[in-house]
């Protein structure tokens, strides 16, 4: 039995498309632990085998997924995400899938898949999770054994400072092209760094567009002879990349955003207050998650517009909770900015830990302390304990400590893929540490060869 219901009208309608578009050969994605799409390909005469029964595949060589005595794993075609890109070869279309066992059992180790039962656990409660992400990346060229940014550019220039221009036009052309509602494209601070903003959508759409925009932009970028790469901190000396997270509760019968209220000082529901106190109760243990390579703790230090201090405030660039300013009434506008993720995290993993990170301050009523207004990363070691201001975590090694210990973060994501993620990421540490000598803190403030080489095109 598949895992997920695809109807006849379903089958015939994608198997039109693929007759009338010329379509040969279709790419079956799946998503690793790691957040990196791992696809197989197969011709247009077994989508409808595919589509209905599901094609098996080895998962003891996908990152976090089976072991090898238990390996044979199925993939199951979503026909909602049927898609024909631009930056494709020609003739070839794609779709995501959720995995299952043999016995058509959901797959625990897929993050797709848990995602969708979050958030049909979510729906049952009448709720709906809207999540709108900020992706930075760098465009780089190789020098040698390390790189250097492709470009001169900072914050907001236009050509002939951006020398970048017409890949970016590529770019935003093909990923309008597959359905993205494309919002602010703009070069970033950094020389080099670019982000372009896409519209948010329910969180399991925005998971797979985060994944379809990393394929396009690197794939893109290749024609023109630059690399375009998602790793947080590429270099030392300048802003890192995030991933910002806007997020928001719904209402699925009236449509009402439920962390806005018209009567409050600040515009922001109780629901909204008690779901930010829920994402600084377990910002220690989310880094794990949201901020998950070695790398990620490069990025993570003051004064380059990444968080490090576990506080909130209104339009306050500086805390790790933002929530964005507004004028009054504007209710779709109102959201909760997570800072502290980066572009390396698994976006599906990470919807599923910050939602319910946010729910569990929903559930108990957790009261953030006061909005703070001032730059936090101004403040003395004294005044961050006076106004009740954490570190978060600040190394990979300490958040593998706070995941360790926080029973909601680890359950939220299921004891599977919480022990695989354990697992990879502490073997992860000790490579990085059995490379430079066993020292976090001396290598800090450098990028290494051993970081290029294992994030550049990874992340």
């Amino acid at each position: 039995m598949p895992l997920i219901e695809v109807s006849e009208d379903d089958v015939k309608r994608i198997l039109e498309v693929v007759r009338d578009r010329d379509i040969k050969y279709v790419r079956l994605i799946v998503i690793d632990i790691h957040g990196s799409p791992r696809a197989m390909m197969i011709p247009e005469y077994r989508l409808e085998e595919a589509l209905t029964i599901g094609i098996g595949f080895d998962g003891s060589s996908i990152p976090g997924y089976a072991d090898i005595e238990t390996s044979d794993l199925v993939a199951h075609p979503d026909p909602s995400t049927f898609l024909i890109p631009l930056w494709e070869t020609p003739g070839v279309a794609l779709m995501f899938c959720y995995v299952s066992k043999p016995d058509g059992t959901p797959f625990e180790g897929d993050p797709r898949g848990l995602l969708r039962r979050t958030m049909d656990e979510l729906e049952k409660r009448g709720m709906g999770f809207n999540l709108g992400p900020e992706v930075e990346f760098f465009y780089v060229k190789r020098e040698g054994s390390g790189i250097r940014p492709a470009g001169s550019g900072g914050y907001f220039d236009l050509p002939p400072l951006d020398r970048s221009e017409e890949v970016k036009m590529e770019t935003m052309i093909c990923l309008e092209a597959a359905g993205f509602q494309l919002d602010k494209v703009h070069h970033e601070g950094a020389e080099g760094q670019h982000e372009i903003n896409f519209r948010f959508a329910d969180a399991l759409k925005t998971a797979d567009n985060i994944v379809l925009y990393k394929l396009a932009v690197k794939t893109i970028a290749e024609k023109y002879g630059v690399t375009a790469t998602f790793m947080p901190k590429p270099f030392w000396g300048i802003n890192g990349s995030g991933c910002h997270l806007h997020q928001s509760l719904i209402d699925l019968e009236t449509g009402r955003n439920l962390f806005y209220d018209a009567e409050s000082p600040i515009g922001l529901s109780d629901t909204a207050l008690h779901y930010i106190g829920g994402l600084l109760k377990h910002a220690s243990a989310l880094s794990l998650v949201v901020a998950p390579t070695v790398n990620s703790y490069k990025r993570l230090v003051p004064h380059y517009e990444a968080p490090v201090y576990i506080c909130w405030g209104l339009g306050n660039r500086s805390t790790l909770v933002r929530v964005p300013q507004y004028p009054r009434g504007v209710e779709a506008g109102t959201r909760v900015e997570y800072r502290h993720p980066d572009p390396s995290s698994t976006p599906y993993l990470a919807a599923v830990a910050v939602l319910k990170a946010g729910l569990d301050g929903v559930e108990h009523k957790i009261e953030p302390e006061e909005p703070i207004q001032e730059n936090v990363y101004h403040f003395s070691r004294e005044e961050l304990e006076r106004r009740g201001v954490g570190v978060l975590p600040g190394n990979l090694e300490e958040a593998l400590e706070a995941f360790r210990a926080d029973k909601v973060v680890y359950e939220a994501l299921g004891g599977y893929v919480s022990e695989n993620l354990m697992e990879l990421k502490q073997r992860e540490y000790e490579e990085y540490l059995s490379h430079v000598g066993g020292s976090w803190e001396k290598n800090l403030n450098r990028i290494t060869e051993w970081e290029i080489e294992r994030y550049l095109t990874r992340c």
